[in-house]
């Protein structure tokens, strides 16, 4: 699940390794989801770090009794945008980045100026992440971000190059369902309220 909506979500801005916290639409998604799931089992949590990833884990895990443990995962964090957090891409555009970010946003073959994280080293970490847990029992909730969570879908799962994840979407508190069938992993479902749909 991707976590609920912060302001720069809102404004459509970079928001990556910045704590943003979710906005009151955000908490109020949070909430929402946390309802629709009221009826899934969900034996255990994995979230990242990031306030907003950890308020909607918490906001799950509340509407259940007993609550599911919460285990926050480093692994779970958003791919780090570097220089480009906190802007929009009008704003990069037209500033003294825009070279860099054309360069960075391409499908063939995108260069990761100094403070990006290169999609094979996310990409590394989250399938790092999916394989330890791939044999557990039960459901699994695991709250992340948006590309994160993309990245797992494009080429985690499908097998994708790591840039073509910019092709999904994942709204704020909506889900990509896994399920391991016969020890593969398999997309059930995509941008779901529920795993039903």
């Amino acid at each position: 699940m991707r976590h609920g909506e912060t302001v720069w979500n809102h404004e459509r801005r970079f928001t990556t390794r910045t704590d943003v916290p979710l906005s009151e639409a955000g908490m109020v998604q949070a909430h929402e989801a946390a309802g629709r799931l009221a009826g899934t089992r969900i034996d255990r949590i994995y979230s990242s770090p990031l306030h907003r990833a950890l308020f909607t884990a918490e906001a799950v895990a509340e509407q259940r009794s007993p609550a599911p443990e919460i285990v926050v995962d480093e692994r779970l964090t958003e791919i780090d945008a570097g220089p480009f957090e906190g802007k929009t891409e009008e704003e990069l555009a037209e500033g003294p980045l825009a070279e860099a970010f054309v360069s960075w946003h391409s499908d063939e073959a995108p260069e990761f100026p100094e403070g990006t994280e290169p999609f094979d080293h996310a990409l590394s970490r989250a399938a790092s992440f999916l394989d330890e847990h791939a044999g557990e029992d039960g459901t699994t909730l695991v709250v992340t971000h948006g590309s994160l969570a993309r990245l797992m879908v494009s080429s985690y799962l499908l097998g994708g190059p790591p840039a073509v994840h910019r092709h999904l979407w994942l709204d704020n508190c909506r889900l990509a369902v896994i399920e391991w069938r016969g020890g593969v992993p398999k997309l059930t479902g995509f941008n779901v309220t529920r795993p039903e749909g």
